[in-house]
């Protein structure tokens, strides 16, 4: 079992989550059938708050927002997709597919102005096409040290992302560590991924999508890291700021 000294310090009450992308399958995990409707960031909580490990393929990632999350391209397109419509001003359903469509669907979800807003969003969006079979989930302390992650997911409070930006500046005297960018939840996963082999890599604050805000206590968001950057900011701790009295004041509140 891996101890993380991050996780011990900060308490966190969510279990990190560790990301693979890989070509071995592992036994006994959580995946969505085939071809049925899912949602990846509700696996992602299940792996954080009940220790599960979850797997997903191109035929198994649950919806097309999943897909592009877990870096399988733009799902978008290659589903015909009416994004720019749903996360919108909505689009009309045809009548025999009523019953299971949720009734919000002809409203939109109001997160872009018009469609045509929705599409410029979609532009910005760095599709990636992992060159792995599956995407696994795994809880950070069932992970193994001589196959490391490739990304951290830490589910954090206030305080705890407090410590977290100011630890990501520590070896690098950057004032710029971490950016918030629009998306689902499950897409700071996509975001993380381009910042794997960056010299500098930023972190990815998330979860800000309300679609799915319901799924994690509301003072929590989360902070996605290259597993490097991760591990550099573990083997900070005993010089950081996280030994002073600053933080001690705020430690354990």
């Amino acid at each position: 079992m891996y101890k993380s000294k991050l996780a011990e310090e900060l308490k966190f009450s969510l279990e990190p989550v560790a990301i693979f992308f890989t070509d071995e399958k592992p036994i006994d995990a959580l995946q969505f059938a085939e071809g049925k409707r899912g949602c990846v960031a509700s696996m992602l909580v299940a792996s954080a708050s009940r220790g599960k490990t979850a797997v997903f393929d191109e035929n198994t990632y649950g919806c097309p927002g999943g897909g592009v999350g877990l870096c399988f391209g733009n799902t978008f397109a290659k589903r015909n997709h009416p994004t720019e419509h749903i996360l919108s001003t909505g689009i009309k359903v045809p009548a025999e597919h009523e019953k299971n469509t949720p009734i919000d669907l002809e409203r939109g979800e109001r997160f872009f102005a018009n469609p045509e807003v929705a599409k410029k969003w979609i532009k910005t969006l760095p599709f990636t096409e992992t060159s792995k079979k599956y995407v696994v989930f795994k809880p950070l302390n069932e992970i193994d040290e001589n196959n490391p992650p490739d990304i951290i997911i830490i589910f954090a409070n206030p305080d705890q992302i407090s410590a977290l930006i100011t630890m990501s500046g520590y070896n690098n005297g950057l004032s710029l560590n971490a950016i918030a960018p629009f998306g689902a939840a499950c897409h700071s996963i996509l975001f993380t991924y381009q910042e794997i082999d960056r010299e500098n890599p930023k972190a990815i604050l998330g979860f800000f999508d309300i679609a799915q805000r319901h799924s994690v206590p509301k003072d929590i968001l989360t902070f996605t890291v290259p597993y490097k950057m991760f591990s550099e900011i573990e083997k900070s701790i005993p010089e950081s700021c996280l030994t002073t009295h600053s933080w001690e004041k705020i430690r354990g509140r």
